[in-house]
């Protein structure tokens, strides 16, 4: 492959050659300059060749169905050769499939995108040799799992109905005010990593008393992200704490919703994905995991799926701003702690 870099370098070093001439040269081989950079932050021609020969490849993901699709949509405006078939369902589930697949030796997916770390654990084996092209601009502390990468990372915020004419809240505190009883609406701890991460930071950041003051607010519990801002946008309750993918989007087609960004921090999940190794479809899988780990990607993820990034350099949602601060677990507190702090959660809330 022709490389850019290495023609720069020369056409320095010669001072001879201008650089329109060099561009019309590359330009009549096929080549620009920003489609070769792009390509490099990609993977290569090589790959992108390969991948576009394979046609498609097989996503099993946590994530949320309409946020996974608006990114696959945004994949696909940059490589439509490649068709992402999407199966989704809650992490617990899919790990469950996951884990039947691979004892039956039918496991088909490419690539998998999990929430919860914890439960990935009994089937890292499955992952292939894999790290993205700007693999040093992620943190060290989501490289804990070899060969899985913070394809996506969910932030809790407030979310309340704007309509309702309820008292905006400042804070996660005050969610527990009394003013708020029988007002607020919760995604139980065990629906996923999302929401284990969010119950982590509640009790470590917010105090040991927090679930007690929480609970005794009378709070509506809901499964998962999804039925939380339905119920939030139709009145059932009138805030609450829920994925900001979850609301943002919705708030861009009109949803009666504001997002408040608690000065506490904002609860941050990111998730663990990787390329299998058994994949039908190798090329494909890693020309995705490397766009959606890009800066293109993860921006895409961000202003369109409402979502955070770790992503040295990436952009913050509609709303945060800098000094907007992230929470992102220990890794290893994340595990040890999850049984029993999720067992301490359900009895505080009386939820079975």
């Amino acid at each position: 492959m022709y490389n850019i870099d290495q023609a720069d370098t020369k056409t320095k070093r010669m001072g001879l050659v201008p650089r329109l001439l060099l561009g019309a040269l590359l330009a009549g081989m096929g080549f620009t300059v920003n489609a070769a950079a792009a390509g490099a932050a990609f993977g290569g021609a090589g790959l992108i060749a390969a991948a576009e020969k394979e046609g498609k490849l097989v996503l099993y993901t946590a994530n949320q169905l309409e946020s996974e699709q608006d990114l696959v949509a945004a994949f696909n405006k940059r490589f439509p050769n490649v068709k992402v078939e999407i199966v989704r369902a809650p992490g617990s589930r899919l790990a469950t499939r996951i884990e039947t697949e691979v004892a039956a030796n039918k496991l088909t997916a490419d690539v998998i995108d999990m929430s919860d770390r914890g439960l990935v654990a009994s089937f890292q084996e499955v992952f292939a040799d894999y790290a993205p092209p700007n693999a040093n601009l992620y943190p060290a502390k989501t490289k804990d799992l070899k060969n899985l990468w913070p394809k996506t990372s969910w932030g809790f915020v407030i979310a309340y109905n704007v309509p309702s004419g309820v008292e905006p809240p400042k804070s996660w505190k005050d969610l527990a005010d009394s003013k708020y009883e029988g007002k607020v609406g919760i995604v139980v701890a065990n629906s996923g990593g999302s929401t284990w991460t969010r119950a982590m930071f509640e009790r470590q950041e917010l105090g040991e008393d927090y679930w007690a003051r929480l609970a005794a607010n009378k709070p509506v519990l809901y499964p998962s992200g999804a039925p939380a801002a339905s119920g939030i946008v139709r009145g059932e309750v009138l805030l609450g704490g829920v994925q900001s993918n979850a609301v943002i989007p919705s708030i861009k087609k009109g949803s009666p919703l504001k997002v408040v960004y608690p000065p506490e921090g904002i609860p941050v999940t990111t998730s663990v994905a990787g390329v299998v190794k058994t994949a039908a479809h190798p090329n494909a899988a890693r020309l995705y995991m490397n766009w959606v780990l890009s800066q293109e990607g993860q921006s895409a993820w961000v202003t369109q799926g409402g979502g955070f990034s770790v992503l040295e350099g990436a952009p913050q949602p509609d709303g945060a701003s800098a000094s907007t601060k992230l929470w992102i677990p220990d890794a290893k507190e994340y595990i040890a702690l999850r049984t029993q702090w999720i067992s301490d959660w359900d009895k505080t809330f009386n939820h079975k």
